[in-house]
């Protein structure tokens, strides 16, 4: 039979140094007013005793999860692997984790990776629309929440929200006449589905 073991809280610190449970905050925290020597003694008993913060509590105490959650069609598209890549590199550096989910091109489960997210705090939502999606109100409901949603890849103006995306009718344009200014006559194009 198992054993669980309790997490340490603030209190117990506070217990272990004999000080307020609002002085460790506050020397966990950094606080300006705490000396220097407070906080090494409080980071140092912090990890003694095995303290992780309670990033939930912080979350609802702060209005802020540190969460960015991602919707993308699927993660075994090479393109959203790389996309994925990079907004997890980036939201690490500023101190963000990224809640990832799935439409795999369906409707109804995008819908529920917006619940998903909602129900989850997540301080801002970026999204590729799925191929089967016509109504957005769950998008519109981030906006009422004012919730930042920015949409990748897959767009749309109806929603008045920020989008990145590729032109690649101008890319194939500018492409083409490169070309053509190289000396090209003879210019062939191989593509894939346009699905």
């Amino acid at each position: 039979m198992s054993q669980s073991i309790a997490k340490t809280t603030i209190e117990d610190i506070a217990r272990a140094l004999n000080i307020t449970a609002a002085t460790v905050s506050r020397a966990l925290h950094n606080h300006p007013a705490i000396k220097e020597a407070t906080k090494k003694i409080v980071r140092e008993t912090a990890e003694r005793l095995n303290y992780r913060p309670n990033r939930i509590a912080s979350s609802l105490r702060l209005g802020r999860s540190h969460i960015i959650g991602v919707i993308i069609p699927s993660a075994e598209i090479n393109f959203f692997g790389s996309v994925i890549h990079g907004i997890e590199k980036v939201a690490n550096i500023n101190g963000y984790n990224v809640l990832i989910y799935q439409s795999n091109e369906l409707y109804e489960s995008e819908k529920k990776g917006i619940q998903t997210f909602l129900q989850s705090q997540v301080d801002g939502v970026l999204a590729s629309i799925s191929k089967e999606t016509i109504n957005l109100d769950h998008y519109g409901e981030l906006k009422r929440r004012g919730i930042p949603l920015v949409l990748f890849d897959r767009a749309s103006d109806s929603l008045g929200v920020s989008s990145v995306v590729v032109n690649d009718y101008r890319g194939a344009f500018d492409a083409t006449k490169h070309l053509i200014d190289q000396g090209c006559r003879r210019i062939a194009h191989i593509g894939g589905s346009s699905t």
